[in-house]
């Protein structure tokens, strides 16, 4: 009986953060962090927990909220980023569901609302994630496509052997003023932005003996693997996108070869290209990758 009450009271709270403008600008508490960011708790009578972004304080048990006033431009009004979700379990046993994004603009108007939430068993759940990560959901404003412009990334994984992330990502257009979905990059693991190039590296996601990654750019509106390092106990192959296709430009075999290994997991580290010493290439997942996400 309990367990009923208590999944129809996640329903009609979900629901109605998805369904229903949250309050207006001015009916909120705001505290601003180190980066001079502004995080906003909402004041609601819906329970609600809002936590700044830290590395040592879990969240407690309950609906969460989190959220950021940012300018997607500096020719655009502050827009606000809310993320929800919600904390199950206790001590080490809990864990966290991301559960719904909204955006508002600087009227209070919804210009993005997006429902992970589906009900499981009987069970209302949504993306699952470490409850290390639940403070903040993984939600940053940041230019992900390197065009100027602000884009909005929330967190739909983080978990699993590897403690590997992956984000749902909005990117906005300036010329419909609207944000879009962007299903390509959905699919990079670790993602680490590099304005100045203009590309986004990615690691993780394979077993044990991987120690390669990958290098994304946007193009013609997709996220495109350009460069791809695979390896793996018994050799590696990289690949690189030559006139629209991947094409094998490396291949070496160190099958039962330790030093061989040793020497090719040098030679990467070094390489102009991949420099794969470098800590954005990180291989776990938690807040020590936010800095390689952008700034809000």
């Amino acid at each position: 009986m309990k367990k009923s009450i208590y999944v129809l009271t996640l329903l009609i709270f979900f629901l109605g953060i998805s369904g229903c403008d949250v309050s207006p600008a001015g009916e909120t508490k705001s505290v601003s962090d180190a980066s001079g960011v502004e995080e906003r708790g909402t004041e609601s009578p819906t329970p609600s927990l809002t936590l700044e972004p830290t590395d040592t304080l879990d969240p407690l048990p309950g609906l969460q909220t989190y959220e950021i006033q940012a300018r997607l431009h500096e020719s655009i009004p502050e827009y606000r980023f809310v993320a929800t979700g919600v904390v199950q379990g206790e001590d080490e046993w809990m864990y966290g569901y991301v559960m719904g994004l909204n955006v508002y603009d600087e009227n209070g108007e919804s210009i993005l609302s997006a429902d992970f939430s589906e009900i499981l068993d009987g069970e209302v759940v949504g993306y699952y994630v470490y409850n290390g990560m639940m403070d903040t959901m993984g939600l940053h404003v940041t230019d992900v496509n390197f065009d100027g412009y602000k884009d909005v990334i929330i967190l739909n994984s983080f978990g699993g052997a590897h403690s590997n992330t992956w984000y749902d990502c909005w990117l906005w257009n300036p010329k419909t003023l609207s944000f879009a979905a962007s299903k390509s990059f959905a699919e990079i693991c670790n993602p680490a932005f590099d304005a100045e190039k203009e590309c986004i590296y990615s690691a993780g996601g394979s077993g044990a003996a991987y120690w390669g990654g990958r290098i994304y750019k946007f193009i013609d509106g997709e996220y495109v693997v350009t460069n791809d390092l695979d390896t793996g106990p018994y050799g590696l192959v990289e690949s690189e996108l030559i006139n629209g296709k991947m094409e094998i430009v490396r291949e070496v075999s160190y099958r039962d070869d330790d030093q061989m290994l040793e020497r090719e997991r040098e030679y990467y580290k070094k390489s102009e290209l991949w420099q794969l010493d470098h800590p954005h290439w990180y291989w776990l997942g938690g807040h020590h990758a936010d800095q390689w996400l952008g700034e809000e």
